[in-house]
């Protein structure tokens, strides 16, 4: 006997809600143009560097302090012994790059406390030695401080006024340089002349002659080289015949060392009470 067995029929309906988000794929490639993106290579590839901008220039987008408020100053003596050491180091011996390291940190620390000590130890070098030739000679000793005076004047007047020429012809010729940047080669120049004051009070004149010559060859070097440097960002706009000009600003200075500071002779004291005289030599 056979029994028909049936199977029931069931009707699904699906409802599919038309308004719901659909997936959505998003290309992060093209995402983010200013964002470091990966290479085939798996390697980041960071955007372009900004262009040069001197030291001590204000920032553009309104970061920057004004030069009436003491954080702009403040920003100048952030350094540290050690950072004015090896400064001093590399303006005395001009084997690397000095503004590659200066523009790192700019600082006027050394900018103006190199170039007054410079004043102080010429004078007291040069006074020292007028001294040892007068007490040799049997004369009376008797101060010149309008050589103290001289010194002021010729070496602020040097750094100050050479570094600011620099400085404005850079500046108008495209280098785009920073007025702190030019002043500090000036004032870290006259680094060299320190110990030469010293060596220079030994009593012999062709001695003085030659560390005059090395003084000028050290210092002048480092200058025309950072010069050169600052020139290299005009993209040869700037001729160069500002290095000769300088060349003979910077010859000049030396020969005013050495015949003001640098020059002094016990054979040509005579008489008690004569006061020292230059020598010819």
């Amino acid at each position: 006997m056979s029994h028909a067995q049936s199977t029931p029929d069931y009707n699904i309906v699906v409802d599919v809600d038309d308004d719901e988000p659909t997936l959505e794929f998003q290309d992060f490639a093209t995402t983010g143009a200013n964002q470091g993106r990966m290479n085939t290579d798996g390697a980041a590839t960071a955007s372009a560097p900004p262009p040069y901008q001197a030291p001590g220039v204000t920032d553009p987008s309104g970061n920057g302090h004004s030069i009436w408020h003491v954080e702009y100053w403040a920003q100048y003596f952030n350094v540290d012994s050690r950072d004015v050491v090896q400064r001093t180091y590399m303006a005395v011996v001009p084997k690397d790059s000095f503004l590659d390291v200066y523009n790192a940190n700019p600082d006027l620390w050394g900018t103006f406390w190199i170039p007054t000590s410079v004043i102080f130890v010429i004078f007291v070098t040069a006074s020292l030695s007028q001294g040892i030739a007068e007490a040799l000679a049997g004369a009376k000793r008797e101060y010149d401080f309008t050589m103290l005076t001289f010194a002021v004047f010729i070496v602020y007047t040097y750094v100050l006024a050479i570094g600011t020429f620099v400085y404005g012809v850079t500046r108008y010729f495209g280098s785009h340089p920073g007025l702190m940047e030019c002043l500090s080669v000036y004032g870290y120049a006259m680094a060299v002349w320190i110990p030469i004051s010293v060596l220079c009070v030994l009593p012999f004149n062709w001695f003085r002659w030659v560390m005059a010559a090395v003084g000028f060859a050290s210092s002048g070097f480092f200058i025309m080289r950072s010069v050169n440097q600052i020139v290299g960002r005009s993209n040869g706009k700037l001729h160069k015949a500002i290095i000769p000009l300088l060349l003979v600003a910077h010859a000049l200075l030396v020969v005013v060392f050495k015949f003001k500071f640098f020059n002094y002779s016990v054979a040509n004291i005579s008489g008690p009470g004569a006061p020292a005289q230059p020598s010819d030599s």
